[in-house]
């Protein structure tokens, strides 16, 4: 550590600093007796040294120095103090009993001091002296403050100034260029001010419409509505306005009041924006839609004309194959058998394709229930006419514990699960048992399901195909089916903007994953 300064502090916050310096104690002592009842914080040096080191540390009021002092006299003190920035304008007073002659007292006032006092003193004289000096600092430091405050909010307005002229140009700009008509009325509804985009909107300057009502733009059967809606203070309404051509623009005008200090409304304040393109798109699907019911009629025609008409024939002509084999099974070879068998096959394998065809068509036709269902029901359902297929192949089938209840349709749930569990047993491996794990879990706003298996797994390059209608990726003489069942299963997931993929390992198994938004409400 550094060695203090031979100096004692009498410390009292927030208030002006005397510094006194003397190398007798004695003296010392009696300044602080003289100038303790100053309203100040007296500070006190032995010697030059000491006075310059504490003057690097304090801001003083006043100075008191003893002329004759070991080491360094006052004289060289005061020049030393005299020639630092930070004490040049520091007052200083000499207090000596040792010169008192006119010789030193001219050395004293040459070296900087403003007083030169002989001792013995007088104790009011000293006080009132140090009280003109302190009131001098006082004031001159509240000058100070006072000035850095005004320069301090001369910046903050200039600073202010330069960001609201930076703000009003940047609103200007927004104002100038942005693609809706900006403008104000006043009281009686006359505009006052209206943006460039009026020449784009209504093809005539913004000056031509300064001083003309709002009013005088609309139709005779829209100027209820827009008093309306200046009246209730706040609108938002659709209008044909009229051009300076004479036609009409189709707008969407947002209106709100403009008050005073009072709150009084003084005026409104408008955003008009063209919409004539949104009319016509909106009215171009209108007709779209209306197309697509019409559409969606037919086709529901077809479908019953499928279910009934196509479905029909096929099966007068499996029964009449099948009549033809029992009545003349006898009198038949064998080449014969076959041929018809083939027959009957393909009007099986038909009659199976449309009524896939039909089930794939109807997804999304059926409207939502009103309240969720749960899936553990669903799933049980699946499973229950799955029996069949699960006892022949031996297969284990997991499922959760706990399902969600979801806002879904119950028929088509209950055919992705089918389909999904039904491929896992039919493409099992040859060498093991098939094993099923379905898990729900959720995930954010949404529900991912999984259908793991330990099967045959699936390349890579076909994991997209193996969702697309009448893809297969073995032969009918492999595995039943008529290459519909993904297709349904992507359209399910598809309805309620889910996603459906799988992944897999070939010779190990595959896991088929689809998620679903949580439709709850």
């Amino acid at each position: 550590m550094q060695p203090q300064p031979n100096c004692r502090v009498a410390m009292t916050p927030l208030r002006p600093k005397i510094l006194i310096v003397d190398d007798l104690p004695s003296n010392l002592l009696a300044m602080r007796k003289v100038l303790g009842k100053v309203d100040a914080q007296l500070i006190e040096a032995g010697n030059g040294n000491d006075a310059l080191a504490l003057c690097l540390d304090h801001e003083f009021a006043l100075i008191l120095l003893d002329v004759d002092m070991p080491g360094m006299d006052g004289y060289e003190l005061a020049e030393l103090l005299r020639g630092e920035p930070r004490t040049a304008q520091v007052p200083l007073i000499f207090v000596t009993a040792s010169y008192s002659d006119e010789l030193h007292r001219k050395r004293g006032y040459s070296v900087g001091a403003v007083e030169y006092i002989q001792k013995p003193v007088d104790d009011f004289i000293l006080r009132s002296k140090a009280n003109v000096f302190l009131e001098l600092y006082l004031s001159r430091k509240g000058l100070e403050a006072e000035l850095a405050r005004s320069e301090a909010m001369a910046a903050s307005l200039r600073d202010s100034e330069a960001r609201l002229r930076i703000s009003e140009q940047k609103f200007r700009n927004l104002v100038e260029n942005i693609s809706d008509l900006i403008w104000e009325t006043d009281s009686e509804g006359r505009f006052t001010y209206v943006s460039p985009r009026c020449g784009q909107l209504f093809g005539c300057p913004p000056e031509d419409l300064l001083s003309r009502p709002l009013l005088e733009l609309c139709r005779p059967e829209d100027i209820a509505r827009v008093r309306a809606a200046m009246s209730d203070g706040v609108g938002r309404l659709e209008l044909a306005l009229a051009a300076a051509d004479r036609r009409l623009v189709h707008t969407e005008i947002s209106i709100t009041p403009i008050l005073d200090t009072q709150g009084f409304v003084i005026g409104h304040r408008g955003i008009t924006r063209d919409i004539t393109i949104r009319k016509r798109v909106r009215a171009e699907l209108a007709q779209k839609t209306a197309e697509l019911e019409r559409s969606n009629a037919d086709l529901e025609q077809f479908a019953y004309v499928a279910s009934h008409d196509l479905r029909e024939p096929l099966r007068m002509v499996n029964s009449f194959l099948g009549l033809l084999s029992r009545r003349l099974g006898d009198q038949l070879d064998d080449e014969a058998k076959e041929y018809i068998t083939f027959a009957m096959d393909g009007a099986q394998r038909m009659d199976h394709l449309i009524r896939d065809l039909l089930a794939y068509s109807r997804i999304g036709r059926s409207p939502l229930p009103d309240e969720p269902i749960p899936l553990a029901t669903t799933l049980e359902s699946a499973l229950a006419n799955l029996t069949v297929a699960v006892e022949e192949s031996g297969a284990i089938v997991t499922v959760p514990k706990d399902m969600p209840e979801l806002r879904v349709d119950d028929v088509e749930f209950v055919r992705l699960f089918q389909n999904l569990i039904a491929n896992a047993i039919k493409y099992r491996h040859p060498d093991r048992p098939p094993r099923v794990e379905i898990s729900a879990q959720r995930k954010e706003a949404e529900w991912e399901f999984r259908v793991s298996d330990n099967g045959l797994g699936i390349e890579s390059k076909y994991c997209e195909r193996i969702f697309q209608i009448f893809q297969r990726l073995q032969g009918r003489n492999e595995a039943e089916g008529t290459g519909i069942g993904l297709a349904v299963c992507k359209r399910v997931v598809g309805r309620y903007g889910g996603r459906i993929w799988v992944e897999s390992i070939p010779g190990e198994g595959s896991v088929f994953c689809f998620t679903i938004p949580d439709i709850t409400l």
